[in-house]
């Protein structure tokens, strides 16, 4: 892209009202339909919100010590943060993580922090616990805005950083879509950087899957004042699941200008992404489960690493289109204005199957054909300002900024035939035929989130002592269109406040306040007021913890407690309401760094104590584990440098998730497991080109286990696979 399409980008998004980030973070966009170019006013506060963050378009923060981790990380209205100076538990994974470790979805990248628990449905869906609370790609920022990042789609190709911001915080973030009780994913987009950048790379894996990537990037004009950024991707083939396989073909852009005092960027994307015969879930009938109890637990057996819970015709198509356009402008060296819009639209065309067990001891299952079409679009904008002052011996970093987000659903969710006589302890093939329905998407809801915050970072003038203060107002506007029009209007303060001391520049302690808003959810299928929105609710987190920077390596020790009120079907009444409560305490240990030249180290524990303290219902849930949440998740990683061998490393990893429930009831109860991968890059020049050759084995051992869900749900791990990829620096 030339200077003078830049400049007219930019001129049209300033005339339009809705561009400049100024200062602050990249945020939310709508969509367009294809040709059509729309600014949505409201936004939706059940569905997403707009951080206050920092843009820093065409910078990117350096890594700590062995390149895996990031030195800082984008807080929401806090702007960018060093490590040690931040008063919450976060982790930045660099894309160096991601390429020595192989990781092509963002679930190989945060499996790599302990306190999150992968709970996606092979290609067909991904979700996440953290601190035991679930999440969805749905939920993830982009460069810190909601709603922008592929819906459906979870590849890294396009990232610099994965950033984990643990715990809920309206202040940080804003309103998530859907739900982020336990923490914020964001995603950080790639930029030129000052030195060129033309990279190809070839993989071959998980299965039978071929990918290509190109990742070219440069800068030009005086000081490198230009940057331009672009990433192309293929892949295709079958996945290591049977039967199942993936097409995806992925572009994506990220230019940026970088002056004297404006700085602006441009971010977009296109995706199309198809998975032919995903794997499924196995869901388990309440009525099956009679007589079992949280004492006396059912068991699934063990089956198959083979077996197939997903019918031969099924099938999830996406096609996602996003971007952001982003800028600041400092007035002068303490303040600066900020503004931002971003956009996305997804369709998405979704042939699935839910497989049911309805006999426990001969394993006789049956399965219903759904057909779900879906049209989702996103629209969300912020503005605001940031400076400090100084006040005596106390510096105060103050943040104002007002954001808008909107996001509509339009969906149909067609039931289709049911089959019997399946059987899922042994090799199903009885799926009987289901044919598509025709398009179809009615507006389904619509969603808006507006709000406004402040936030007050006061510093010491000997950089001793941090104390955070601020508050977001939201309103949150939901309307439901299922069965006839619903509209759920309120509005909400949430507050926040944090600490933080350090002793030194090696040791800090530090302690927050937070509150979240939680969206609204659906009454599901199963309810008696099925399909009606829910009201938002309040969660709250209290942390403490302590940091440990010695400059190669690095350690977070934090306690916390999480409380998050929770919708429920009533046994009795069939309602679905808002009648429990899930406290989550845990003790989390994260550790990274090189402690040796040519030994790194990334892993840590997170133990977790995650149930319902209270239930107004019939269900009788106290004191009940939340169904999904291992009480104890460990991982080890090692890295080492060959030095006789110049150019080659090579790795390991131990994983252990223990034992966990599959509902929320406590009758499905399935052991914990431990995998083991190993790894191997070499690299050398052919020329002037640098080779990088690296070899994976993931579960080495070929563990055979099941992984717990929600909501009796249960899937079948991922047995031993490979990949291999080449890449070429040019």
């Amino acid at each position: 892209m030339n200077s003078k399409t830049r400049k007219q980008l930019l001129s049209f998004a300033a005339a339009t009202g809705v561009l400049f980030q100024f200062g602050g973070t990249a945020h939310a966009v709508q969509v367009f339909d294809l040709g059509e170019f729309v600014v949505k006013a409201p936004v939706n506060v059940a569905t997403v919100e707009t951080p206050e963050v920092a843009v820093t378009p065409a910078t990117v923060e350096g890594a700590y010590a062995g390149g895996q981790v990031a030195n800082s990380n984008l807080m929401g209205a806090l702007g960018r943060q060093n490590f040690i100076d931040t008063p919450f538990n976060v982790t930045g994974f660099t894309n160096e993580l991601m390429e020595n470790k192989q990781a092509t979805e963002i679930t190989e990248v945060v499996k790599n922090d302990v306190s999150v628990k992968d709970l996606s449905l092979s290609g067909a869906n991904s979700a996440w616990t953290v601190r035991g609370f679930k999440t969805t790609q749905q939920d993830m920022q982009f460069n810190g805005l909601y709603g922008i990042a592929p819906r459906f789609y979870t590849g890294t190709e396009g990232y610099d950083r994965v950033e984990i911001i643990k715990g809920p915080s309206a202040l940080l973030g804003g309103m998530a879509p859907n739900d982020t009780v336990g923490g914020t994913i964001n995603f950080v987009p790639k930029r030129a950087t000052d030195k060129a950048i033309n990279k190809v790379k070839l993989s071959y894996g998980n299965g039978s899957e071929f990918t290509q990537h190109v990742d070219v990037g440069h800068r030009f004009g005086d000081n490198n004042k230009y940057g331009v950024r672009l990433n192309v991707l293929n892949r295709n083939g079958d996945t290591s699941v049977t039967d199942e396989s993936r097409h995806t073909s992925s572009v994506v852009i990220g230019a940026d200008v970088r002056g004297d005092k404006f700085r602006a960027a441009l971010d977009a994307g296109y995706v199309y992404h198809a998975t032919e015969n995903p794997q499924y879930r196995v869901l388990f009938a309440d009525d099956t489960l009679k007589g079992f109890t949280k004492d006396n637990p059912f068991t699934p057996p063990t089956v198959d690493q083979d077996m197939k819970y997903g019918a031969a015709d099924t099938f999830r198509h996406t096609t996602e289109k996003y971007g952001v356009i982003s800028g600041e402008y400092d007035f002068n060296k303490n303040w600066t204005a900020y503004a931002g819009v971003g956009m996305r639209y997804t369709s998405m065309d979704y042939k699935y199957n839910e497989f049911n067990v309805t006999d426990l001891t001969t394993g006789e299952s049956n399965i219903r054909y759904r057909h779900n079409y879906q049209i989702n679009k996103a629209l969300s904008a912020e503005a605001g300002v940031r400076g400090k002052v100084v006040t005596g011996d106390v510096t105060h970093h103050i943040g104002v900024a007002a954001s808008r987000l909107e996001q509509q659903v339009y969906m149909k969710n067609n039931q289709l035939n049911f089959v019997k006589g399946l059987n899922y302890l042994t090799q199903t093939t009885n799926w009987g035929t289901a044919k598509a329905t025709s398009w179809e998407s009615p507006l389904n809801s619509k969603q808006v989130l507006s709000g406004v915050s402040f936030t007050d970072r006061m510093v010491t003038k000997d950089e001793a002592w941090q104390f955070v203060l601020g508050a977001r107002y939201q309103n949150v506007r939901s309307t439901s269109y299922v069965k006839e029009e619903k509209t759920y209007n309120d509005h909400a303060v949430s507050p926040a406040v944090a600490v933080v001391h350090k002793f030194n520049n090696k040791v800090s302690v530090y302690a927050n306040y937070m509150e979240g808003l939680k969206s609204g959810e659906f009454a599901p299928d199963k309810a008696k007021n099925k399909g009606e929105l829910m009201a938002p609710v309040k969660t709250k987190q209290v942390e403490v913890g302590t940091k440990l920077d010695l400059g190669n390596f690095a350690a977070t020790l934090s306690a916390f407690e999480v409380r998050n009120p929770s919708y429920t079907i009533d046994s009795a009444t069939k309602m679905y309401a808002l009648t429990s409560e899930v406290r989550a305490r845990g003790l989390e240990l994260n550790m990274f760094g090189e402690p040796v030249k040519g030994t790194r180290i990334l892993g840590g524990f997170m133990l977790l104590d995650s149930k319902y303290t209270k239930d107004a219902s019939s269900n009788a849930l106290t004191g009940k584990a939340v169904a999904g949440t291992p009480r104890v998740n460990a991982m080890l990683g090692l890295e080492q440098d060959i030095t006789s061998v110049k150019g080659l490393s090579l790795s390991t990893r131990l994983n252990y998730t223990g034992p966990a429930y599959a509902n929320d009831t406590n009758t499905i109860k399935l052991g914990g497991y431990t995998t083991w991968d190993l790894g191997a890059r070499y690299t050398w020049n052919t020329g002037n080109a640098p080779m990088t050759f690296r070899a994976d084995v993931y579960n080495v051992l070929n563990k055979n286990y099941w992984n717990a869900l929600d909501r009796n749900g249960i899937i079948l791990g991922k047995g031993r696979t490979f990949m291999f990829s080449l890449t070429a620096s040019l």
